[in-house]
C-alpha cells in the first residue's frame, strides 16, 4: 500500500469569510462555517476545490491539455488532475478533511463562540457601475485575524491503484498547497489571505521538499498532462 498523509497548517494573515447555509442565532446577513463543536473551520470540499484548481492552472500554464472537470466529451482523457481529484465518473482515491480552528480546544468552543468571530458592516457592489448597491447594507461575520486552522491528516489517500509514480501526484499536491494564498470569500475586500504549511508523506516517511521539487519537475515536464 503507498498511502499519502498530509499534515496542513494554515494561519491567517487576514480575516476569514466562508459562509454557512443560514444564519441562525446572530444577526449576520451571512455567518461562518463551524464544526460540532462551535469552532470556525475551513471544509475539506474548500480545501479540495482550492488545490484542484491550483494544480489545473499550474498544469495549463506549462502547455498541458487539461480537461475541465465536467468536459463529457473526453471523458476518457486521464490526467494526474482527474487522477487526484477525481470526475463525475471517477471517484478520487483521496480524503479532504475538515480544518478546524486550534484557537481553543473542542470542549472550550461552545462557551467561547463570540470570542473566535465578528461581525462586520459591508455593502453590495454594483461592479458595471462601481459604486454601493441602493438599500444593500449587510452584517457579515467573520473569523479574526491570526486564526489558525489545523488537521494532522488534512489530505489522506491510498494511490496504489494509480498508474503515476506516487512521488508525481505528492510533488503536484505540495505545489498546488504552496499556490493556494487566499480562502473564502470576499477576496476583492482583502479578506482570507493566509501562509501554509505543510508536511506530506508517503508510507509515514516525510518528504523533504527538495525530493518534491525534483518529482514537480517531471511532473511539469512531462507531456499530455502527465501522462
Amino acid at each position: 500500500m503507498t498511502l499519502l498523509t498530509i499534515q496542513l497548517t494554515i494561519t491567517l494573515e487576514s480575516a476569514l469569510s466562508i459562509g454557512a447555509g443560514g444564519s441562525a442565532g446572530t444577526i449576520a446577513d451571512k455567518s461562518i462555517v463551524r464544526d460540532g463543536w462551535g469552532r470556525p473551520m475551513i471544509p475539506g470540499s474548500q480545501v479540495k476545490g482550492k488545490l484542484r484548481w491550483a494544480a489545473e492552472q499550474l498544469l495549463r500554464g506549462m502547455g498541458q491539455d487539461i480537461p475541465a472537470p465536467f468536459d463529457a466529451e473526453i471523458e476518457d482523457k486521464q490526467t494526474l488532475v482527474r487522477e487526484l481529484f477525481g470526475s463525475p465518473q471517477h471517484r478520487s482515491p483521496l480524503h479532504f478533511a475538515d480544518l478546524p480552528a486550534t484557537v481553543v480546544a473542542a470542549e472550550q468552543a461552545p462557551t467561547m463562540q463570540r470570542q473566535l468571530s465578528q461581525i462586520r458592516p459591508s455593502v453590495s457592489i454594483n461592479r458595471r457601475r462601481g459604486v454601493a448597491e441602493d438599500q444593500r447594507l449587510l452584517f457579515q461575520e467573520i473569523t479574526l485575524e491570526g486564526m489558525i486552522f489545523h488537521s494532522a491528516s488534512a489530505i489522506r489517500g491510498n494511490l496504489d491503484k494509480l498508474p503515476t509514480p506516487a512521488e508525481h501526484y505528492a510533488a503536484l499536491l505540495w505545489a498546488a498547497l504552496k499556490l493556494t494564498t487566499r480562502w473564502g470569500g470576499a477576496k476583492s475586500r482583502g479578506l482570507g489571505w493566509a501562509t501554509i504549511d505543510c508536511a506530506i508523506c508517503l508510507d509515514g516517511q516525510k518528504m523533504p521538499e527538495p525530493e518534491l521539487a525534483n518529482a514537480l519537475c517531471d511532473v511539469l515536464a512531462a507531456p499530455g498532462g502527465g501522462q
